[in-house]
């Protein structure tokens, strides 16, 4: 058992190394850049979540660049996969293999706030199945301190953590519940409760107020103008020299709100003008109560796109966000006629049911093994934060889904037979 364990902690060092020389020092995206440039100038903003900006300023005093922040996350995806896999030994090889499929491992070559994200609430994941299958083994204060700081630093990361939280938060209350009753439910409440309250603190103490939202809340004015076929934006838009709807319509699309908003003389300006912004989000309103049918067919054409969207790009369309290796890659599996295929592996929609039947599995058997805690809240984690982008995605990203792509992934084991697994029942199941 003992050399099983040296080995299912090995492997995943290993791994994490060859990760870290393959492909380091991670592939950047301009949001990276600006929150990297933000962090080390100690300047920084609300637009974007200003924890991961504030790590990058303190790694930057040791070393520059995105490198130490692509380490930070490969160290939490591989602690997180090493958790997974000692929680039942017998069926570690099926973590690791899951750990290096394309659709869950592709992502951790890009160094993004997203990324941060999901891979602590990947390590919180791992965690609270690891102690809750280990019946020999309880969590110390030091090590349920180290759960907090991640599920905070995660939370902090996104402004999306926020709605993944609460699942995280009841799923701690519930591993700690000694009885079948529901005071586990009100425990979680507060504690989620409590790191949010945290997390706002943070985000006001530490960035300047920006007109975050701005950008989205035009977004959602230019589809509800297009279903209706005639503009409906405030005076300050409609008064700006570069407004033009003919355009707009040219340029609005399902994918990005970017191709409409962040071009050159683009036809919607944005400001910082406080009684502009005040303007917007009433208008903004008004608009959604006075033209619903418009604006659901916006959003849902958001969202069917941000269903169906992947990671993976034809090498024509990389436009430089790769290295070497990995355009090589693509082109390989372009040149094997597989491409369509590992494209839809990687997009979200192809998991969306499977993760509901998970779900409603582990709801069913919720009182009977913790396995079944663990397929519920690890998989209702992802969907809960998949459906919110309805109303909150401005563009189909693949990553804003990555982390219910990754938390259904590793769920899988949890039902795997072997011929080795012994039925587990937890002190706090029996």
């Amino acid at each position: 058992m003992q050399r099983q364990s040296l080995t299912i902690k090995f492997i995943p060092f290993i791994a994490f190394s060859v990760c870290a020389f393959l492909f380091w020092p991670g592939l950047l995206r301009p949001d990276s850049m600006i929150q990297m440039q933000q962090g080390v100038a100690g300047t920084l903003s609300d637009f974007h979540p200003p924890m991961m900006g504030f790590v990058w300023g303190l790694f930057g005093r040791v070393f520059g660049g995105p490198g130490p922040m692509f380490i930070f996350h490969l160290m939490l995806y591989w602690s997180a996969t090493t958790l997974f896999a000692m929680a039942e030994p017998h069926k570690a090889k099926w973590v690791y293999l899951i750990a290096l499929l394309p659709p869950v491992f592709a992502y951790q070559l890009l160094v993004l706030k997203d990324i941060s994200f999901v891979n602590a609430y990947l390590f919180c994941a791992a965690w609270l199945h690891f102690y809750s299958m280990r019946e020999d083994l309880s969590p110390s204060w030091l090590s349920l301190l180290t759960w907090l700081f991640v599920a905070f630093y995660g939370t902090c990361a996104t402004y999306q953590g926020a709605l993944a939280l609460p699942w995280l938060c009841l799923w701690l209350a519930k591993f700690y519940s000694s009885d079948k009753s529901k005071n586990w439910i009100f425990a979680g409440l507060i504690l989620f409760c409590v790191i949010i309250l945290g997390v706002v603190g943070f985000n006001k103490t530490m960035a300047t107020h920006s007109n975050r939202g701005e950008h989205h809340k035009l977004y959602d004015l230019a589809g509800i103008s297009i279903q209706l076929n005639e503009p409906v934006f405030p005076d300050y838009v409609k008064q700006a020299p570069n407004y033009n709807f003919e355009k707009i319509k040219k340029l609005y699309n399902f994918d990005r709100l970017d191709d409409l908003i962040y071009t050159n003389n683009s036809p919607l300006s944005v400001t910082e003008n406080p009684d502009n912004l005040d303007a917007l989000d009433s208008f903004w309103l008004k608009a959604i109560f006075n033209y619903p049918t418009s604006y659901l067919k916006h959003r849902f054409g958001v969202f069917k796109s941000q269903l169906t969207v992947s990671l993976l790009k034809h090498p024509s369309d990389i436009k430089g966000e790769s290295t070497p290796l990995i355009t090589k890659v693509i082109t390989w599996i372009e040149k094997l006629g597989i491409f369509t295929i590992a494209k839809w592996l990687m997009a979200y929609a192809l998991y969306f049911l499977w993760q509901l039947i998970y779900i409603y599995k582990g709801y069913r058997n919720f009182n009977k093994n913790p396995k079944y805690v663990s397929l519920f809240f690890q998989n209702i984690m992802g969907v809960s934060l998949v459906l919110s982008l309805f109303f909150i995605a401005g563009a189909a990203e693949a990553r804003y889904a990555y982390i219910a792509i990754a938390m259904l992934f590793f769920s899988h084991p949890f039902l795997f037979k072997t011929a080795n697994s012994t039925q587990f029942i937890s002190r706090r199941f029996a």
